[in-house]
């Protein structure tokens, strides 16, 4: 019993094995593409939230607008130390900076890194930039928005975020500038 077992499952491994190697590139394919449409989904989930959370700072404001409240005195101080950002930083507007902006190859997209510096006042959630690709002609290859999450004021972070359809060797100069 244990050989005609033993010959059975060789006989199935021998008759899988091919099968699962040659269609290996089919899966492959197929995960891509669901990891494509993962992608989109989670965006389209950030912009809801991001919606979802203007909604609920309005109804603060108008709750909070019927309620007296003494008024905040101002504090005068001579200018406000910030910590330096040189180091390679580049000005994108509204507060933020960014540094390290590299386009590595992943498959048929490219992975998008870098390093986001938030200067400004204010602590973000969703901190929401585009950015814009350009070919060695000068030519628009690509628009993107691209989110980071958790980006509180004086910080900074790294962030990665996957531009699909895209070949690295297209990249010739890049815009990254924060959203309104």
């Amino acid at each position: 019993m244990r050989l005609a077992t033993r010959k059975f499952l060789v006989g199935l491994v021998v008759v899988i094995v091919p099968m699962i190697l040659a269609g290996g590139s089919l899966f492959a394919q197929d995960l891509s593409n669901k990891l494509n449409m993962l992608e989109i989904v989670i965006s389209n989930l950030i912009a809801r939230v991001e919606a979802l959370e203007k909604r609920v700072n309005a109804l603060e404001r108008n709750l909070s607008g019927g309620i007296s409240k003494a008024p905040k005195k101002e504090i005068l101080t001579k200018e406000t130390t910030r910590p330096s950002l040189t180091d390679g930083f580049e000005d994108i507007g509204n507060g933020f900076f960014v540094r390290n902006v590299r386009f590595n190859p992943f498959g048929d997209n490219v992975l998008f890194t870098g390093e986001i510096a938030n200067r400004s006042e204010k602590n973000y959630r969703f901190a929401k930039f585009k950015l814009e690709i350009y070919d060695d002609r000068d030519l628009l290859v690509k628009k993107e928005e691209f989110t980071i999450p958790d980006s509180p004021k004086d910080s900074v972070k790294p962030f990665e975020a996957m531009l699909a359809g895209v070949e690295a060797g297209l990249i010739s100069r890049y815009v990254i500038r924060a959203a309104d």
